[in-house]
């Protein structure tokens, strides 16, 4: 690479950092709520209490977490690493005692915070491993422009600030598929293992990246190598099989626990409803429009060429399309986030085509898709920066409830309500909101069927109601039910996904984890 080349993805990989960094801090525990606001981030969290590494228990199956073992575990083992080497640096304090975060937030926050930034990382290296996946293939420009998409792309900048297996999963599987780009042109025997580690750590990180076996064998048949001769792919599979082995070693150790595990993923995905115009939306919230069109236009052309390269890399997102496809709407942004790398690689590659006879085309339809992402990340930031409506629904409770107030919920506390809600439901003794009970409104399952059955019986004082919540119920009925009742809006908060006025979602993409709205309503006090 010549200087000016490394200068080029170094930028890139800066302009992607900086989205990414502005959210790092989003929704940390404080005084308000000591968990984060994006609910599968405090998994993780629970995974990690479940193990005992004094007695050599590495499980994160426990009573709190029987289905554990329904994702791989290469990087919760991580993540756990790099608490320990934080703890022994002091820069996070390790005690058993959960009384010790509850009184200290901030140290708490300490560890969501280093999950995060472990993402992060991983996400800047997916932006640039891509970039030589890109380069080898169809040539710097279009590495460039792939590089950046993916890099300003709304759902690699989402899940690089989270603290999930999201953004370190894509970083495996970009790096296996560039491996096994080797692999077709060369035939080398070590990049059939090298391939095959990289494939195995993949589907130990996410089990969504089993399909990695299929361009494994097609970058064989494709390459210098007989195709008869499995004696090298039988080796690139072992590699994958004993990587995962390593990364997930209770799914062998506890299998058990794993089939049931896998079997609750399992029935989760295949529950989605909604078909295609869900899936479009989900495309659109990960990758803005234009990048999704241009993604999908260049897969068209690349199967319209068929040259050995865009056969490897059919190989891996068309099964992953028809996969997605029949999830429906269970195949949102973050579990399609394996696929957008490649779209976005597609869409440079076709632009860089189109660029060779018409500059113009690639200039302006490089701008258009660039001028979206861009868009997409300003409003991302305004809304990350800007205080989170539970929490300023918390600091109302705290400044107007009344000690010993009764809290009507229409379901079970959790990350779409105000988090000193869920602060004191999870923890009674904490000292806000001082004497508060909850009232069940449904008589239904409270911790996930929202309902409000059983408002005239329970009379609460205060009832909190999200746009979550409402979205499973009738929402003009249940304003309607809380009327009759002689409930009135005390206080409304909204976030809006807007810019300069301008709104760009009709709702906060489902990736950000937060509510459309939340309104707290109140009865008039006795005498």
């Amino acid at each position: 690479m010549q200087r000016s080349e490394k200068l080029r993805l170094a930028a890139i990989v800066l302009a992607g950092a900086i989205p990414v960094l502005i959210g790092l801090r989003w929704a940390l525990p404080g005084p308000y709520h000591l968990n984060t606001y994006n609910c599968d981030e405090n998994t993780p969290m629970a995974h990690l209490q479940a193990m005992d590494p004094a007695r050599l228990d590495f499980s994160p199956v426990g009573e709190r977490t029987p289905n554990a073992l329904g994702e791989g575990t290469f990087h919760l083992y991580t993540f756990a690493v790099s608490l320990k080497a934080l703890a022994l640096a002091k820069a996070l304090t390790l005690v058993p005692d959960k009384e010790f975060y509850y009184a200290n937030p901030a140290e708490w926050a300490r560890f969501y915070l280093a999950g995060r930034g472990l993402s992060a990382l991983y996400g800047a290296l997916s932006v640039v491993v891509l970039y030589f996946l890109g380069r080898a293939m169809f040539g710097p420009a279009a590495a460039a422009l792939a590089a950046l998409f993916l890099a300003l792309a709304p759902a690699h900048t989402a899940f690089s600030r989270y603290l999930l297996m999201n953004g370190p999963g894509l970083f495996w599987i970009i790096l296996a598929i560039f491996l096994f780009k080797r692999l077709m042109d060369t035939g080398e025997s070590r990049f059939y293992w090298l391939g095959g580690i990289a494939a195995g750590l993949a589907v130990s990180t996410r089990y969504s990246a089993a399909p990695l076996v299929l361009p494994l064998l097609a970058a064989h048949l494709l390459g210098p190598r007989r195709a008869l001769d499995l004696r090298q792919p039988l080796l690139g599979l072992l590699a994958m099989a004993a990587a995962f082995l390593i990364g997930t070693p209770y799914s062998v150790l506890d299998f058990a626990a794993f089939q049931r595990g896998t079997g609750a993923i399992a029935g989760v995905v295949t529950q989605g409803t909604g078909g295609l115009r869900t899936l479009a939306a989900a495309f659109c919230d990960g990758t803005g429009g234009l990048l999704a069109a241009a993604g999908l236009g260049g897969l068209v052309f690349s199967l319209w060429r068929r040259t050995k390269d865009d056969l490897l890399l059919a190989a891996w997102t068309l099964p992953l399309l028809a996969i997605f496809v029949k999830a429906a709407a269970a195949a949102s942004a973050g579990r399609m986030l394996p696929l957008f790398p490649f779209l976005a690689l597609y869409a440079a590659r076709a632009l860089a085509a189109a660029g060779e006879k018409f500059p113009s085309v690639r200039r302006a339809g490089a701008a258009l898709i660039l001028a979206e992402l861009l868009l997409f990340q300003a409003a991302t930031a305004r809304l990350l920066l800007a205080e989170d409506l539970r929490d300023a629904a918390s600091r109302w409770l705290a400044e107007n409830a009344r000690p010993g107030a009764v809290i009507g919920l229409l379901r079970e506390p959790s990350w779409f309500g105000p988090g000193v809600v869920e602060l004191k439901y999870r923890h009674p003794l904490s000292p806000v909101l001082p004497g508060a009970s909850f009232a069940r409104l449904t008589s239904g399952e409270w911790a996930s069927s929202p309902g409000y059955d059983r408002l005239a019986a329970q009379k609460p004082g205060l009832v909190i109601v999200s746009s979550t919540e409402a979205g499973y119920l009738d929402e003009a009925a249940l304003e309607a039910a809380l009327a009759g009742a002689g409930y009135s809006p005390a206080a409304r908060f909204r976030a809006d996904f807007s810019l300069f006025g301008f709104k760009l979602r009709a709702r906060v993409p489902k990736m950000f984890f937060i509510p459309d709205w939340l309104r707290i309503y109140a009865r008039p006090a006795k005498g």
